[in-house]
């Protein structure tokens, strides 16, 4: 059903919103320079190349565990000693860290600091949910997403450059950006807690025909599809990120590539809303994938040198379609969650999505790896863009065969 365009003001001006989006864009800020920074710093201290890859992993171990609870932890914190916590979590251990003089305090730092990303990261979804009625999420998405991406825009590619060329303590004193955001989080929290309180009647849970409320297993079921597109192209993206300095021929294009990407990303996650809110997040989820399968395909094609002279094009071409159709999911998949959990279990579709984000990345970067070290990595994209053809045919049977049973659709306008 086509929907009407939402005429309200912009996600911007809605009360809270300016708060949240500073706090976002100084936790990510921290976020985007440790990444890159974090497996450097571990091999100036000596720890080697596993160490190196275990920083990340670590981070994103404890990023995961912490997104499980965040809800429930919420509960007893409130949002706003929960949001300044996030940010804190995050900031403080980049500081700690220039004192560090063995690889093992960068472990345990890094484990903290996924502690306050996986707080931040659930919290802030949810936050979108709670200050946003279900026709205007799409478009608020959208603003987070620029939020986020923005400082991982700017400043992912540039770390390394700051720690090679003004030392670690330099680059670490960046990354404790996050403690700026905690006036912000504490102000945001404030105005997402008088929210919660208006909507709470509303928010009820309801109850089914056995006269039992709907649990949390029951919003999960409802999940299944959208989740499953957005792993399979985030598998894609942590990919890319990870290898594209290996299969991308020479520096600059690698950089022109993964900048086209993630710029490609941020501006369909903004783009998307917009439509989602208007027509719908259902009828973008197939598109996302086959965008992504095409992107995939041309990645292969390009590594294997069917392309030619053209390949680094192709390699570019590859990196936008790629980078839109994860801007694009993000936006869609986390829209169409909450209309499929309903408004009751906001919070089970917040941190099912978070996790299926954040498994997917890691899992791409590990089993393309593990792939590309056995064959290659044409192979490796290969069956990435088979895996975008499967998710595509599963979301199509099971649409059709009735497998999404929505709790609650929003209205037409």
């Amino acid at each position: 059903m086509t929907r009407a365009p939402a005429r309200s003001a912009a996600p911007w001006r809605e009360h809270g919103m300016p708060a949240l989006l500073l706090m976002t864009a100084f936790a990510f800020a921290g976020f985007a320079v440790m990444l890159p920074v974090a497996p450097m710093h571990m091999m100036a201290a000596g720890g080697g190349t596993f160490l190196a890859g275990l920083v990340n992993a670590v981070l994103m171990g404890a990023t995961i565990l912490t997104q499980v609870v965040v809800e429930r932890a919420r509960t007893v914190l409130g949002w706003r000693l929960s949001l300044a916590l996030g940010c804190a979590l995050l900031g403080a251990p980049a500081l700690l860290e220039i004192a560090a003089t063995t690889p093992w305090q960068i472990i345990v730092l890094a484990a903290v600091r996924g502690i306050g990303f996986g707080i931040v990261t659930v919290s802030g979804s949810s936050a979108i949910a709670t200050l946003f009625t279900p026709e205007r999420r799409g478009r608020a998405i959208g603003a987070y997403g620029l939020a986020v991406a923005g400082a991982q825009l700017v400043l992912t590619p540039i770390a390394p450059w700051i720690a090679e060329t003004g030392g670690f303590p330099i680059a670490l004193a960046v990354a404790g950006l996050p403690l700026l955001g905690i006036p912000f989080a504490i102000a945001a929290g404030a105005a997402i807690e008088r929210h919660a309180r208006r909507a709470a009647p509303a928010a009820a849970p309801t109850v089914d025909a056995d006269g039992r409320g709907e649990t949390t297993l029951h919003a999960l079921r409802r999940l299944g599809l959208p989740i499953l597109a957005l792993t399979v192209v985030t598998c894609a993206g942590g990919a890319i990120t990870t290898f594209a300095p290996q299969f991308v021929p020479g520096t600059t294009l690698t950089v022109i590539a993964l900048f086209v990407y993630t710029a490609a990303a941020a501006f369909t996650r903004w783009l998307a809303g917009g439509f989602a809110d208007r027509h719908g997040a259902k009828r973008f989820v197939l598109p996302g994938l086959v965008l992504a399968m095409v992107g995939l395909a041309a990645f292969a094609a390009a590594i294997a040198g069917i392309t030619g002279p053209v390949a680094p094009i192709v390699f570019i071409l590859g990196a936008i379609l790629v980078g839109s159709s994860f801007g694009t999911m993000q936006n869609v998949t986390l829209v169409r969650a909450f209309e499929l959990a309903g408004e009751h279990a906001r919070g089970v579709a917040s941190t099912a999505w978070n996790v299926a984000f954040d498994a997917g990345t890691g899992i791409g970067a590990l089993a393309i790896g593990a792939l590309a070290a056995g064959s290659s990595f044409t192979f490796s994209f290969v069956v990435l863009a088979a895996l975008c053809a499967v998710a595509a045919v599963v979301l199509v049977i099971g649409e059709r065969d009735g497998a999404e049973r929505p709790h609650s659709e929003r209205r037409s306008a």
